[in-house]
């Protein structure tokens, strides 16, 4: 319904950059492992989150009935 904020991500390099291509390469292997885990966390988050709030709907619903049959 409302999209969120996504967070900025900057690698931003200048032209007259003095670090060697071994290091650049390093940089940017651990960006892209770092990239991996976070769109892995998150998704696991978002299935977690679904999971709880199922249960809590269905606990909710239990506890609906049990008070509809206890009035009656």
């Amino acid at each position: 319904m409302f999209t969120q904020k996504k967070n900025k991500k900057f690698n931003y390099q200048t032209r007259f950059s003095k670090d060697n291509d071994s290091a650049t390469k390093l940089k940017e292997s651990m960006n892209s492992s770092w990239n991996d885990a976070r769109r892995t966390s998150s998704s696991n988050r978002k299935n977690y989150t679904l999971f709880l709030l199922l249960g809590v709907l269905a606990l909710l619903a239990i506890l609906m009935y049990y008070l509809e049959t206890k009035i009656k």
